[in-house]
C-alpha cells in the first residue's frame, strides 16, 4: 500500500491508522496543508504526497501528519443511481472501452482515474451526449493501447460483428489509448468488411483530470458525426487543431499519430480526412466524397484473422545484413526503407564494402517469402524506379508497397492469416480493400 514511501514514514502511517485515498491534514512549519494521501511512484521517499482540494498533487518533507475530517462528496468515486431513459426519437450510439483516458474520471480517493462503466456515469460527466442520441456502454478491455496484441483486435471485431447483427444500433464508437489507435483503426478495417454503420475509434491525448482534456468534446463530435451523416466504415474521430474548434474524421487505413502529445495528434497520410466536425457552432464539412455510405440490409463480413510471424525492419545507417537473418522463417517482412524506398545496398569505399551482402540477403529472403517496401517519410508515395537503388532492390524480389508502414504492417499480418502460399499473400496486399492503397494528394500534407 505505502510502496516507495520510506520505512520511517510507512511507520507513521501504521501509527496513525491511515491508508492511501484517506483526508490527511500535513503541518509543515505551522502551514496547514489538507488533502487525500496520494500513493507514491517514485522521488523522494520522506515526501508525503497529497492532493489538495484544488486537485494539484504536493509533496512536503518533515511534516507532521494527522487524519483529517473526510468530505464525502471528494472521497471517491460515486455510482450513479440515476438511470438513463431511452429516447425512442433518437439513434442509439454503442460505446465500446478498451482503456486509454477518454471514457475515465477521477477517483478523489485515489487521486487516479478509473473507468466508467454504465452509460448514466458517461452522461454524467458529458451530459451532452444525451441530447444527440441514446448511449450504450460495454468495457471490452481495460489496458494501456501500447499493450495491445492482434488477438485483442480480433476479440474485438468479433464483438462488434455480434453487436451489429444482433443489436439495434446506429453506430459504434470504440474509445482507446491513443499510442496504437491507427494499428487497431486498420486493423478492424481488413477484419470488418461491408459495415452497414460506422465503427469511430477515439481517444484523447489529455486525461479528464486536465482543464485540457479533449476527451468530451472527442465523443461528441464522433457521436455527431454518426447521426448526422450517411458514413459507414471505420474511421478515426480526434482534435483537427490544439484549438477546441472541430474534430476530423480520419479512414482507418490513412492514419498516423504524428506528436507525442498535441491534441491534434492524428494526421491522414497522402489524403485529406474525410470530414471536419466542428464543436461550436455545431457544423459538419465533407472534405472527401469516396466514403461508404450506411445501409442497414448490408451484412457485415468478419474476416478476423491474423499471422503474427510477421516483421517490420527499419532501414537505417549503418545497418548490418546478419540482422536480417532472424527473419528468414518468418511469413512476410515490411521493410521501412529511407527516402522513395531504398537501402544501403551499394558500395563505394572501404566502409561500404558489405552493404552489397545485404542485397544478396534480401534476394535471398524474398525468394522464401514476399518482402515489401514502404517509407520512413510519413508523407508521399514509395517509388523505387527513380533511382538505380529502388531497380535493384526490385529485381531482388522487393515488393513496393503504397501504404503507411503501420497499415502494410497489419495489413500483411492479415493478409498471411488467410494463406502461406507467397503469390496469393502479395495478390492480397497488391488489392486496395479499406482505401489503404491511394494515390498521394498533395492537399493531404499536414492539410489543416
Amino acid at each position: 500500500m505505502f510502496e516507495n514511501y520510506s520505512e520511517k514514514l510507512q511507520k507513521e502511517f501504521k501509527k496513525n491508522g491511515l491508508k492511501i485515498g484517506d483526508r490527511v491534514i500535513l503541518n509543515k512549519d505551522n502551514r496547514i496543508y489538507e488533502g487525500i494521501l496520494m500513493p507514491k511512484s517514485a522521488g523522494d521517499p520522506d515526501s508525503i504526497v497529497i492532493k489538495l482540494d484544488s486537485g494539484y498533487n504536493i509533496g512536503i518533507n518533515d511534516a507532521k501528519i494527522s487524519k483529517a475530517k473526510e468530505k464525502a462528496e471528494k472521497i471517491g468515486y460515486k455510482k450513479t443511481t440515476k438511470k438513463m431513459k431511452r429516447d425512442p426519437s433518437k439513434p442509439t450510439i454503442m460505446i465500446l472501452a478498451t482503456g486509454g483516458t477518454v471514457v475515465s474520471r477521477v477517483d478523489y480517493k485515489t487521486g487516479g482515474v478509473i473507468p466508467i462503466i454504465e452509460p448514466e456515469d458517461l452522461l454524467e460527466i458529458i451530459p451532452e451526449l444525451s441530447e444527440i442520441a441514446n448511449i450504450e456502454t460495454r468495457i471490452i478491455f481495460s489496458i494501456l493501447s501500447e499493450n495491445m496484441e492482434p488477438e485483442h483486435w480480433i476479440i474485438l471485431a468479433r464483438k462488434i460483428e455480434e453487436i451489429i447483427k444482433n443489436e439495434n444500433i446506429d453506430g459504434i464508437i470504440v474509445t482507446h489509448g491513443t499510442d496504437v489507435m491507427h494499428y487497431t483503426s486498420a486493423a478492424l478495417s481488413f477484419m470488418l468488411q461491408d459495415l452497414p454503420i460506422p465503427v469511430l475509434l477515439v481517444g484523447s491525448q489529455r486525461s479528464s483530470d486536465r482543464g485540457s482534456s479533449d476527451a468530451a468534446m472527442n465523443l461528441i463530435c464522433a457521436v455527431r458525426f454518426i447521426v448526422k451523416t450517411d458514413f459507414s466504415g471505420v474511421g478515426i474521430c480526434m482534435h483537427g487543431s490544439m484549438s477546441d474548434d472541430f474534430c476530423y474524421i480520419h479512414n482507418g487505413t490513412r492514419v498516423k499519430k504524428m506528436h507525442t502529445s498535441r491534441r491534434d495528434t492524428f494526421q491522414s497520410i497522402d489524403v485529406l480526412p474525410i470530414a471536419k466536425v466542428f464543436y461550436h457552432p455545431e457544423k459538419i464539412e465533407f472534405l472527401r466524397n469516396d466514403y461508404d455510405k450506411k445501409d442497414r440490409n448490408r451484412k457485415v463480413k468478419l474476416d478476423a484473422v491474423f499471422d503474427r510471424n510477421i516483421a517490420i525492419v527499419k532501414m537505417r545507417p549503418g545497418f548490418f545484413y546478419k540482422e536480417l537473418e532472424f527473419y528468414q522463417n518468418y511469413h512476410g517482412l515490411i521493410i521501412e526503407g529511407t527516402g522513395l524506398g531504398h537501402a544501403p545496398i551499394e558500395s563505394f569505399d572501404e566502409f561500404t564494402g558489405h552493404h552489397k551482402e545485404l542485397l544478396t540477403m534480401l534476394e535471398k529472403i524474398s525468394k522464401k517469402i514476399p518482402v515489401f517496401m514502404t517509407s520512413q517519410c510519413p508523407y508521399g508515395r514509395v517509388n523505387m524506379n527513380v533511382y538505380s537503388s529502388g531497380r535493384k532492390l526490385q529485381k531482388a524480389g522487393i515488393i513496393p508497397c503504397y501504404m503507411t508502414t503501420e497499415t502494410a504492417f497489419v495489413k500483411l499480418g492479415w493478409a498471411a492469416g488467410h494463406s502461406n502460399d507467397k503469390n496469393e499473400i502479395i495478390e492480397l496486399m497488391n488489392k486496395n480493400i479499406a482505401g489503404e492503397i491511394a494515390r498521394s494528394d498533395a492537399r493531404g500534407f499536414v492539410s489543416k
